[in-house]
Parts: structure tokens; sequence; C-alpha cells
């Protein structure tokens, strides 16, 4: 495999469909607002692009220096059974992945510049806890993903941040109504999170690596994947957005639920995606359901 593809595959770009599913959210809510607003302006196409742009080398760090720190604390082994790890395999050396992760870092700070300036100084401080998090998340003395936080992480950096402060951005102001649609995805991003864990939950038990799915087991953590995946539809009639279209995923949830009781093992990589697909699909969801309600209720 070559530098560039071992880099490509390290970078892990399936999963950006997250970064993806949550900043059109966010931009489609805005465009909701902005439409019924007497001052509409429109969504402004730069600010959306910044934010997806920034949004997903945030989560290409992420991902590297995932992997970077997984095989430094000898987390990741032969045993493993997700996607194979360049620094593992011997595909990347700690010096080319460490560069790797400061260009990427580079390229999210330089594209949330640009957000500052639309934002203002609170978009700065989010910046600099956005690049502790990329650190904090499997670096460190006490690693978030090594303490059974990678879920909460997620919920709230791919669910409340990301959607709440794209949505700020275009339109200048905040509404508690947010919290409902960010909740929503940012349930079924932990579902993912989830998966990914219990997947892994031999071979991190050996390294030591203490994840929420390690804590609760398999059976345990079936359950609560089934929880997250089911919760969102809890949250739809009380959101004042109502997404009456996403309701008619309902089967599909319920079909993932009943597949993650039988797969283990490898198997959870094609849950792991599916549940991805899920994540975009309810953002999507939001989209049509305000495309086909004429006046927006």
């Amino acid at each position: 495999m070559t530098l560039k593809n071992a880099l490509f595959s390290s970078a892990r770009p399936k999963t950006l469909v997250v970064s993806i599913a949550v900043i059109l959210l966010g931009q489609v809510l805005a465009w909701r607002d902005l439409e019924l607003s007497q001052y509409a302006t429109g969504l402004n196409t730069n600010i959306a692009f910044y934010c997806l742009l920034c949004c997903c080398f945030l989560q290409i760090s992420v991902n590297l220096a995932n992997d970077y720190f997984d095989n430094k604390a000898g987390i990741d082994g032969p045993a493993r059974l997700g996607p194979v790890r360049a620094s593992q395999a011997g595909l990347l050396s700690s010096k080319q992945l460490l560069t790797a992760i400061f260009g990427t870092s580079l390229i999210a700070v330089a594209t949330g510049l640009y957000l500052v300036t639309q934002g203002g100084w609170l978009f700065f401080f989010l910046g600099l806890l956005s690049l502790a998090g990329v650190y904090s998340y499997s670096g460190g003395k006490r690693p978030l993903a090594s303490n059974a936080l990678g879920e909460i992480s997620v919920f709230i950096f791919f669910g409340w941040l990301a959607v709440i402060a794209s949505y700020y951005l275009q339109t200048n102001h905040f509404r508690w109504a947010l919290f409902f649609p960010a909740t929503e995805i940012g349930l079924l991003v932990a579902a993912i999170m989830l998966v990914n864990n219990t997947r892994d939950i031999p071979t991190d038990s050996i390294a030591g690596k203490k994840t929420l799915a390690v804590f609760l087991g398999p059976l345990k953590s079936q359950m609560l994947y089934n929880i997250l995946l089911l919760s969102p539809f809890m949250i739809i009639p009380f959101n004042p957005y109502f997404p009456w279209l996403n309701t008619a995923l309902l089967p599909l949830h319920l079909y993932l639920c009943w597949l993650n009781k039988k797969r283990t093992g490898k198997q959870l990589n094609q849950q792991l995606g599916q549940t991805s697909l899920l994540v975009l699909l309810w953002a999507v969801g939001y989209l049509c359901s305000f495309l086909l309600t004429p006046i927006f209720l």
C-alpha cells in the first residue's frame, strides 16, 4: 500500500458521513428559520462550506490521533476485528502519522479562523475546545475513549456543538428548540460509537481500554444501542421543528435493532456502516419534511 493510500485509509473517509449529516442538519434548520424570518437573507454558502470543512478535518484529525495513540498504548493488535490500522500494521511510521495529524489539524484551524470572523470570539474558544478534544479523546493520561466517555463525547460534539454552532453561524441567534434535533442526531452518533466499541470488547478488555461497552458487556451494550436508536422517536412529538417524515425511518431503526442482536465480531462492522447511514437519513428527513410542508409549521 502506498503512503497516500495508507493515509487515506487511516483518515477513515467512510466515517465522514457523520460530519456531513450533522452540518447538513444545522444548515437545514437555519434555512428553515431564515425562510420564516421577515429578515430572511438566505443561507450563506461560504459559511456552510467552511463549517463542513472544519468539522470533517477535525474528525479526520481525531481518527488519525486515535490510530496513533491506540497503537502507542498497545491497544491495537493482530486480533483487532475493525478496519486495519495503518500504524499497527506498519503501513505508516509514528512520525508520518504525527505529521498527518498536524496537517489536518492545521486545515481545521485555518477553516475555523474564518468561522471565528463570522461568529465572534465564542467560536475561537469553541475551536480551542475542539482541538483539545482531538488530543484528549485518545491521548493523555486519562483518554476520554478509554474511560467510558467516548459516547458522551461524540454526543456533545456531533450532536449539540456541531448542529447548534453551525446554525448560529448562519442566523446569529440561538434557540432552545435546537436541542431537540441536536439531541436526536447526537443519540444516533453515540450509537455508532457504541457499536464500534461493542465489536472491540475482547481486544479492548485485554489491552485495558475501559470503554462503556467494556463496562457494560455485550448484552447490556446491545440493549443500550437499541435505546439510543429508538429514543429519537420519543423526542419527535415534543420537537418544535417536528420532522414528521422521519417517523418513516422507524422500520429501519427496528430492523437494525434486530440485526444487532444477531451480529457479533466482524459482522458489527456492517452494523456500524448501516447506523452511520441512518444518521445521514435522519438529517435528510428534516430537509424533506420542510420541503414537503408548504407552510413551515
